[in-house]
């Protein structure tokens, strides 16, 4: 082999050694940001996942304090007031003026049933415990007897919440029991309907709760645009996130509102 062709040999295996190296080097770079991406991609998922657990438990928290809340304002209701107005009428009995003992009685006796339907609606007995279309139905027979509404409970012989935790239970009662009080301060509504079913057809296997009323209605855009801060809704839709329930509201001014709660059975999926 000739000096020249040496040379050139040489020089040819340098240019291979110079491409290799130019392609490990942009291979590497390439490499090391795909890695960093990776990690900074775990990093951003695993405090997410952070953030939405302590959220999550945050709620929790939050719920299960409005609860025990509810449960001793309940039992103050019913050990100090009731029991003070039940002796006050011990008191009136001996009123020896009739229209006077009358008059003072029938005011009583309607502040002692408003304190005791107070208390049971602060904080009803075992709803996590009982059928939910049963507490439902008293909660109905509840506010259609001290609200003046014709509240109606259609729901079919046989329902399956089976699958609902006490949790889930309570929540679904909670988000109900709002909506009421909403349809009852603000709706001026004459006639409510609450139905309850499982799934028709084609629709995913759970619980239907549709709640519609024929009263003034309301700008739904505004109060979604503002964060649910309207008529409690904050609280419904936070029950609604809690439990993994869809929570949708309609209503126009002149046309009523319908409220509905669906809560599927995440044990068996899609109906076939």
């Amino acid at each position: 082999m000739t000096l020249e062709s040496a040379l050139a040999e040489i020089e040819r295996l340098q240019g291979i050694l110079r491409n290799y190296a130019t392609f490990f080097l942009i291979f590497d770079t390439v490499f090391i940001a795909l890695l960093l991406g990776i990690i900074m991609i775990s990093i951003r998922f695993l405090k997410s996942k952070r953030s939405l657990h302590a959220s999550g438990n945050y709620l929790r928290y939050t719920i299960r304090g409005q609860e025990e809340e509810r449960a001793r304002i309940a039992r103050d209701l019913h050990d100090t007031v009731a029991q003070d107005l039940r002796y006050c009428r011990s008191l009136v009995n001996k009123i020896t003026e009739p229209e006077l003992q009358k008059s003072l009685s029938e005011i009583l006796e309607k502040s002692v049933t408003e304190v005791r339907s107070m208390s049971y609606n602060l904080a009803p007995p075992d709803v996590t415990k009982n059928d939910i279309a049963a507490n439902i139905m008293n909660l109905c027979q509840n506010f259609k007897q001290y609200s003046g509404t014709d509240f109606r409970m259609v729901a079919p012989e046989k329902i399956d919440t089976s699958f609902l935790t006490g949790e889930e239970n309570l929540n679904l009662y909670r988000i109900v029991q709002e909506s009421l009080t909403n349809i009852s301060k603000h709706a001026h509504a004459s006639e409510v309907t609450v139905m309850m079913r499982n799934e028709i057809g084609s629709e995913e296997k759970g619980l239907y709760i549709f709640i519609t009323d024929d009263g003034v209605g309301f700008d739904t855009q505004k109060n979604y645009a503002s964060g649910f801060n309207h008529f409690g809704l904050v609280g419904m839709k936070q029950r609604a996130d809690f439990i993994d329930a869809k929570l949708e509201i309609n209503s126009e001014y002149g046309e009523g509102s319908q409220i509905t709660i669906v809560k599927l059975n995440k044990n068996t999926g899609k109906q076939q």
